[in-house]
């Protein structure tokens, strides 16, 4: 039977250093490498997923988490029953933000966000910009709370910022201040990335130059 572990990257203050929240990753532990890396498979099912997640909590010691859901988990009722009572039972609104990594279908968003977000749950739409589309996302952007920007999609690791592509970043930046909406700026690698947010505006961030995923209990 598969072996699951989340690993913990934080989202921190660009500014400050102060982490706002920890984005769990999932990971398989693979014998033949000695490893945990990606998994085959992203679609655990709720049980697994809950219990994959209280670990990681536990260990962590940190309440306020963001786990990724794929389209199927995101549509599955079983699942959102699964999420949303673990919330009530076990977290405050708020520590708990579901990532969505693909475009959602928008009739499925717009219903689901409602049992979402009535439990204190925040909705994120992860590589805005790159996989997802301003075209493809702009009539979802009221249902759900932020949005994440990924350069590493849109450069090489090491390569300086083409104009292009920061132009891209603020252009996503003030939409989503258009929208009252967070804004995390995922794929930090050097004081270059932290230089350009700020002259941008943006607080959130995260990448290595901030943080590499790790098990859990390394940041407790």
């Amino acid at each position: 039977m598969p072996q699951y572990r989340y690993f913990a990257q934080p989202i921190a203050n660009i500014k400050t250093k102060h982490i706002i929240v920890y984005e769990l990753l999932l990971r398989q532990w693979v014998p033949d490498k000695d490893a945990w890396l990606r998994p085959d498979t992203f679609d655990l099912t709720p049980d697994a997923l809950i219990a994959t997640l209280d670990q990681a909590i536990t260990h962590l010691n940190f309440h306020r988490v963001s786990v990724n859901l794929t389209n199927q988990q995101f549509a599955d009722p079983e699942m959102m029953r699964a999420l949303t009572t673990y919330v009530a039972e076990h977290m405050l609104p708020r520590q708990l933000t579901v990532e969505l990594v693909e475009t959602p279908d928008f009739d499925v968003l717009r219903q689901m966000s409602v049992h979402y977000r009535s439990a204190g749950m925040l909705l994120a739409i992860d590589d805005v910009g790159s996989d997802n589309t301003y075209a493809e996302i702009k009539e979802m952007l009221p249902y759900v709370n932020t949005i994440k920007f990924a350069i590493q999609n849109l450069r090489r690791f090491g390569e300086q910022t083409a104009p292009e592509v920061a132009a891209a970043l603020r252009f996503w930046f003030n939409r989503a201040e258009d929208q009252q909406m967070l804004f995390t700026f995922e794929g930090i690698e050097d004081e270059a990335d932290v230089q350009l947010a700020r002259s941008i505006g943006i607080s959130r961030g995260q990448g290595y130059y901030i943080a590499r995923p790790a098990l859990p209990e390394a940041f407790a």
